[in-house]
């Protein structure tokens, strides 16, 4: 149970504050990656789609913490959302030529949040609850 609890809190650490940045703090993003919006519609966008899906994420693993029967849950929506957007990452690597200490960092966090969730899910202990 405490290492779920570490990677929870982990979870939180890195989706949550970067999530909150990316909705009240656009230009955050331009500055770190260089998405900037050309008109009102495309700024709305950008909080959504980066901080609005963060924050949901790190507010998720932040409810789990405390309520660890929906550790299952979370697991598979850390699968899905970290293999998408570590594959969707690799191609844009391949074609865009995106190389950079960010996107390789990033890359690295996703494939990490898809395989650790995936093996989770597979083999590891999860923490038992009764309904």
């Amino acid at each position: 149970m405490k290492l779920i609890k570490v990677y929870l809190s982990f979870m939180v650490l890195v989706w949550l504050p970067w999530g909150l940045i990316c909705i009240f703090d656009i230009d955050s993003i331009a500055q770190v990656i260089g998405v900037v919006g050309n008109s009102p519609s495309a700024n709305t966008d950008i909080r959504v789609m980066y901080g609005g899906v963060q924050l949901a994420v790190g507010l998720m693993a932040l409810f789990v913490l405390f309520s660890p029967r929906y550790f299952h849950n979370l697991l598979f929506c850390l699968a899905f959302l970290g293999s998408c957007m570590a594959l969707s990452r690799s191609y844009g690597l391949m074609v865009d030529g995106s190389s950079s200490v960010y996107t390789w960092g990033v890359v690295f966090f996703e494939y990490f949040v898809a395989i650790s969730a995936i093996a989770w899910l597979l083999v590891l202990p999860r923490p038992q609850h009764n309904d």
